[in-house]
Formats: C-alpha cells, structure tokens, sequence
C-alpha cells in the first residue's frame, strides 16, 4: 500500500533556470499521479510570485502544467512553491514546501534576496495566515501562505521597495471574514545592499460577526449537542435561559422540502421548556429539553448568548433541525416549566398564543398509550 507523498521529480524551466521565455508554460513532473481533488484545491496548493500573470492549470496524471494567461514580466526571478497538503491518489499528502526558482529574459540571473516572516496571533503561530508584499513605485507583488508554525520564507523578491501585510480569513458559514484591519504592516527595501529582511507581525482577529450555530446533534431524545462558530463568552454563562427551543407545526413534519428553506417565524409554534444547559468546549453546549424530542417533527433552537468579542447572537443565527437519536424517548419524572417572563425574539416576530398545543404540556408525562 502506498504510504509516501508525491515528490517533485522534475520541472520545466528547471530550478534556477536563467532562459525561461515569457510566455512558456511551467511544468512539474512528479513521481506518481497527483489526486484529482479538483482545479480550485490543487491551484491553492501552487503559488507563482510575482502573482502576476495568473495563470491556468491542468492536471495530467503525474504531471501539472500553468500556463500563463499573459506573458510573464521580462527579467525577472520567478518562484513557484509547492505548499503542504498536496495529495496522491491515495490521500498521502506533501508536509513541506518545494520551492524552484527561475528568470526570465535571456541570461538574467537568479536575484539573491530572501524574505521572511513569522506571524503571531495573541502570541501563538497564526497557521495559514496571509501574508502580502504590495509594491511601492513598480509592479510585482508577492503573495504567500504560512506553514502550520506562521513562518513565511520567500526567496527571489525583486529589488524595490514593499508594504508587507499579514492578516487571517476565516471561512464562516455565511461566506469569507477577514480581520476588520489588516492586522499587522511594515515598510521595507530589497536592493544589492539589503538583500534579506525578516520581521515578526503580531495580529489580532477581530470578529465582526454575531455567534452561529453550525450544527445541532440528537444523540438523546433530551439531548442535543450544539455546535457554534465562534468561542463564547465566560461570562454571562449559558443557563436553560439562553436557549429558545420551538417544535413546529406538526402538518410540516412530512414536508420534503429544505429546512433551512422555512421561515423561522413559521416555526415558532410550541415552547419547550430547558431543564438545564452544559458548556462542554468552548464552541459546544449540551442541552437537555424538559420532555422528549419526537422523531417525526421539526424543531427550531436558538440562543441567547454572546462571543468573546461581545457580540450576541441573534435568531437569524439559530438552526432549524430534526430529532434523529436512536431508541425510545425518555420523559422526565418532574415537571419542568417555561419561564416566567419570556422576551421576545430579537427579530420581534411574536410566537403564536391561541395555536393548539400538538403534543402534552412541557414536561408532563405521555398519556396512555403514547408512544
């Protein structure tokens, strides 16, 4: 069985080439097939610096081929980094990064400079970050990805004078969050005399967005496990106070279609009341109803409580799902009501008062025969 990555056998220009045309293609032969996880993936894990021209890939077998989608800059030193992560056929991925460098434009030499960089956030590797040098007074720009320890190394950078930023992006639910500032800068010059320049940036995430819950989990039937994207707060603590669980309408329960295609507002029909509520990481809680979840209805849950940052949750961040535990439901022996006073939903949509309750008052017991 193979176990090993995919290594790079050969590359066309080859490393520290001085002949390479403008126009030509650059090709690396590796020595297996490379995974075919789609363009998109395997376009992230090769970076070209400049990061001008883009260029188009393809996938061959062993081999990968960017083609230049204008031509590249006349006498200049190119470096194309193969990142960590790039998979074989059978999973196994690269855990280091390849470099080959080449220039453009006749006998050019290599230029002999390095950049590098280590990127903190609150004082531990901020792994992945995103680290750019915009030009100052001429035209290539450089971009590149930190390994798993925040370092940065870029070698060949062009003599000139750059702006240097390193931030964070997130991948959240509702598309791509970047910090609100680039999180750290510098200003710096690569000639003859200066050939090297290292830094370390020190960045903090600030979240501009509220709390969502990502998923909700039943592996009880007075059990739910929900996860949020965002770390919480300490404090407030989340009580059974925090959480707004719903059981819709009964006639939607056979209903095919998405559930994330119903309107909260809709879903609102019949409060359950929260006998307790258990932080159990600093994403998760577990959420124990006061009666049983039913296998054939849907729910709606959503919270009251804020992230480290400060910021609240709101019912548009609330998740709408299904019971989906195994083996039979389990009613409490006591009784557990709603609260006293109950504040609306922030969206004020208010929850129907004369719709008939479709199952037993919060927390009493079945009636005979119930299943």
């Amino acid at each position: 069985m193979d176990e090993a990555p995919p290594v790079l056998v050969e590359s066309d220009p080859a490393d520290r080439a001085v002949n390479a045309a403008p126009d030509q293609a650059i090709r690396l032969r590796f020595d297996e097939p490379i995974g075919e996880r789609g363009i998109g993936d395997l376009a992230s894990r090769i970076v070209v610096n400049p990061d001008t021209p883009e260029f188009d890939i393809r996938l061959d077998g062993e081999e990968i081929t960017l083609s230049p989608n204008a031509p590249m800059a006349d006498g200049v030193t190119y470096m194309v980094t193969i990142l960590p992560g790039l998979q074989d056929r059978d999973g196994n991925a690269t855990t280091t990064a390849r470099t080959i460098l080449f220039s453009t434009g006749g006998e050019r030499p290599i230029t002999l400079s390095i950049v590098r960089a280590t990127i903190l956030q609150d004082s531990v590797p901020a792994a992945l970050a995103r680290y750019h040098l915009e030009a100052l007074g001429h035209e290539l720009d450089y971009s590149m990805e930190a390994d798993s320890q925040g370092r940065i190394e870029m070698e060949g950078v062009a003599y000139g004078s750059y702006e240097a930023t390193a931030w964070i992006e997130r991948v959240r639910p509702d598309g791509w969050q970047m910090t609100d500032e680039p999180g750290a800068r510098d200003t710096f010059e690569i000639s003859a005399e200066e050939r090297a320049h290292e830094a370390t940036y020190r960045i903090a995430v600030v979240d501009t967005t509220a709390p969502v819950i990502v998923t909700v989990e039943t592996p009880e039937s007075r059990s739910l496990e929900v996860t949020l994207d965002d770390d919480l707060a300490a404090e407030p603590a989340a009580s059974a106070g925090s959480v707004r669980l719903w059981e819709a309408d009964p006639d939607l329960a056979g209903a095919e279609i998405p559930l994330d295609s119903l309107a909260p507002a809709d879903l609102r029909v019949r409060r359950l009341a929260i006998s307790a509520v258990e932080a159990v990481g600093s994403r998760e809680l577990r959420v124990v109803p006061a009666e049983p979840l039913r296998k054939d209805r849907i729910y709606r849950i959503e919270l009251v409580v804020q992230n480290r940052s400060g910021l609240a949750a709101t019912p548009e961040g609330g998740r709408t799902f299904r019971a989906d535990y195994e083996g039979p439901a389990v009613w409490p022996s006591e009784r557990v009501p709603l609260p006293e006073t109950e504040p609306p939903p922030a969206d004020t949509t208010p929850v129907p008062a004369d719709t008939p309750s479709s199952g037993p008052p919060a927390g009493a017991p079945p009636a005979e025969g119930e299943p």
